[in-house]
C-alpha cells in the first residue's frame, strides 16, 4: 500500500514490504514511518539480531523508540534528533536485554528525516540508503562492517567482500555499549542532508536484499516504477535468489512515479559528507555473545569519491622555501670550486 503526500511541491509517496523470506522461520526486521507535526516524513528500516525472538524485540524497540525521540522536538535539529534518537534506542536494547535475561540482543538502523527536499539520514549496521536518479545509484550509504573496513584499506576489493570468509561481521550495532575498536558506540549522522530532485528514489532496507543484488541493479529496478510497484519487485528479486534472510524494503518516490532507467546520465558527485565518528577496524565481539554479530559497520559515506581530487602526497612534500635554500647552496658550492680552480691554476704557473 501506497501512501502519499504533497512535500516541497512534488506529492511524496512510501510503499514497505517485508518478507520472512525463503530460509528464516520468523521475521526479525521491522520498520516504520510517521508524518511527524511538522510535516516532515520519519522512516526506518532496523534487522534485529539475537536469536529466541530477541532480535524481533530488539529492532521493534529501534522502531517505537527512534519515532518517539524525533518527533518529541520537531524545532531541534534534524540531525541532533537522530543521534540523540539512536543513543536512546541504545540504552532501551540494552535495558530490555538486562531485564529479560538476553545476551546479545541487538539490532541494526538506518533511518531517514524528510524535509522539504532535503534527507537527514543516521544509521548503526549494515542496513542500507540507496539515493537514485534516473535508474542510476548517485549515493548509497558504507557498512559497518569487517568487510567495509577491509575495502576502506584498499585490502580488498568490493566484489571480494560479497564472498569473503568476515562477510557479515558486524563492527557496530544498536544494544551494545562499545563498538568493535572498543570506543563507545556512535551512531553516523550526515553532516549535511541529500537533496532530493523530483522523481528520484529512495532505498532504505536490510541486507536480506542488498546481499543478493548488486547496486546498479537496485538503481536500475527501481527506476520507471510507483513506489509499490518498486517495492514489490525489489523484494520478489530476493526471494527469487534464495531468500535467505528476511527482506524488508521501504521505497519513496519523490513524484508519482520515478523517471525512467537513462544509460547517458551521469550521477553528480556525492553531496554529503558524514560527521567525524570513530570507525571500528576490529572484528571483535561487542558485548556478549550474539549469532551473527561478529560485529556491524556501515558509515554514511560517498560510494565513491568525488572526480577531481588531486592524489594525496606520499611525503611530505616540498616547500618553496626549501627550493629557495637549495639554489643558494648551489651558487656558494660552484662559487667555491672556480676559487679553487684560480688558485690550483695559478700555483701551476708558478711552479
Amino acid at each position: 500500500m501506497t501512501e502519499t503526500r504533497r512535500s516541497f511541491g512534488f506529492p511524496l509517496s512510501i510503499a514497505v514490504k517485508t518478507d520472512v523470506g525463503q530460509v528464516r522461520s520468523n521475521n526479525e526486521d521491522s520498520h516504520g514511518h510517521a508524518w511527524l507535526d511538522d510535516g516532515s516524513l520519519f522512516v526506518i528500516v532496523a534487522d534485529g539480531m539475537g536469536g529466541h525472538e530477541a532480535g524481533e524485540v530488539a529492532s521493534g524497540l529501534a522502531v517505537r523508540v527512534l519515532e518517539d525521540a524525533v518527533a518529541r522536538d520537531a524545532d531541534a535539529d534534524p540531525r541532533s534528533r537522530l543521534y540523540h534518537g539512536f543513543l536512546e534506542v541504545n540504552e532501551a536494547i540494552m535495558d530490555e536485554g538486562r531485564r529479560s535475561g538476553t545476551r546479545g540482543m541487538g539490532t541494526t538502523g538506518v533511518s531517514g528525516i524528510l524535509r522539504g527536499n532535503q534527507v537527514h539520514v543516521g544509521l548503526i549496521g549494515d542496513s542500507r540508503l540507496y539515493h537514485v536518479r534516473r535508474g542510476q545509484m548517485v549515493w548509497r550509504t558504507l557498512d559497518h562492517t569487517r568487510v567495509q573496513t577491509l575495502i576502506d584499506r584498499g585490502e580488498i576489493t568490493e566484489e571480494a567482500g560479497r564472498t569473503h570468509p568476515e562477510a557479515g561481521m558486524l563492527t557496530r550495532a544498536l544494544g551494545h555499549s562499545r563498538m568493535a575498536d572498543g570506543n563507545a558506540l556512535v551512531p553516523d549522522v550526515l553532516a549535511e542532508p541529500l537533496v532530493l530532485s523530483e522523481n528520484d528514489v529512495l532505498v532504505f532496507c536490510s541486507d536480506g536484499l542488498h546481499d543478493l543484488a548488486d547496486d546498479w541493479e537496485i538503481a536500475k529496478l527501481v527506476s520507471g516504477r510507483t513506489a509499490d510497484e518498486a517495492a514489490e519487485i525489489l523484494v520478489n528479486l530476493a526471494n527469487e535468489r534464495g531468500g535467505h534472510d528476511n527482506i524488508t524494503v521501504a521505497v519513496i518516490v519523490a513524484g508519482d512515479k520515478s523517471d525512467p532507467f537513462d544509460p547517458d546520465y551521469v550521477p553528480p558527485a556525492p553531496e554529503p559528507a558524514p560527521v567525524e565518528t570513530e570507525r571500528g577496524d576490529a572484528a571483535t565481539t561487542l558485548e556478549g555473545p550474539v549469532d551473527d554479530l561478529a560485529t556491524a559497520t556501515a558509515a554514511p559515506r560517498p560510494s565513491r569519491p568525488p572526480p577531481g581530487l588531486p592524489a594525496p602526497r606520499s611525503g611530505p612534500g616540498i616547500e618553496p622555501w626549501m627550493v629557495v635554500v637549495g639554489v643558494g647552496v648551489l651558487f656558494v658550492f660552484m662559487g667555491g670550486m672556480v676559487f679553487l680552480g684560480v688558485v690550483l691554476g695559478l700555483l701551476l704557473m708558478s711552479t
